[in-house]
């Protein structure tokens, strides 16, 4: 399925420079998801601080993006996606909307082929991640699949992989 943004490619991209600037779109643009609740926020923000630290890389949110695609917000996440250069997706659950974006980047080639998938070890997902999702030919373990049990294991992938 391939999905016309039309204008609103424009509109983005003077959203993205208001926010940032001109020159953060030479950077290696890396899209944070995961869950935004306000226990787990903490957590993608600590990712963001380590991604923004390491040159020549920029960590962003969709929730940065207040005027594209607000009437939906699948084509939000369609659009920011294929602008990123990379993604990341921390899941330390699976209630809410992240889950419906690991949908979309299990759905397209395009996305799983830059996304790497870091998961809190031994939450409790659904057996479609488990025994799916997460699976070759998507993900493999220890090259965009990572099982973190703390902060700190997490912020070690991060520097390590994006240093």
């Amino acid at each position: 399925m391939q999905i016309s943004h039309d204008s609103a490619w424009d509109d983005f991209l003077d959203e993205f420079i208001n926010i940032f600037s001109v020159y953060d779109l030479q950077k290696n643009k890396i899209f944070i998801c995961g869950s935004y609740s306000n226990e787990t926020f903490i957590t993608l923000q600590e990712v963001q601080k380590i991604v923004n630290s390491i040159e020549n890389n920029l960590g962003f949110f969709e929730k940065e993006f207040h005027r594209t695609h607000l009437e939906n917000l699948i084509l939000k996440f369609d659009l920011i996606a294929k602008f990123s250069n990379e993604i990341i997706m921390v899941i330390e659950h699976d209630k809410g909307g992240h889950m419906i974006e690991m949908g979309i980047i299990l759905s397209f080639e395009e996305f799983f082929n830059k996304t790497k998938v870091f998961v809190l070890k031994d939450t409790d997902i659904t057996e479609v991640l488990k025994r799916g999702g997460l699976l070759t030919p998507f993900f493999k373990e220890e090259i965009t699949l990572f099982y973190f049990e703390n902060i700190e294991t997490l912020r070690s992938y991060i520097k390590e992989l994006y240093s």
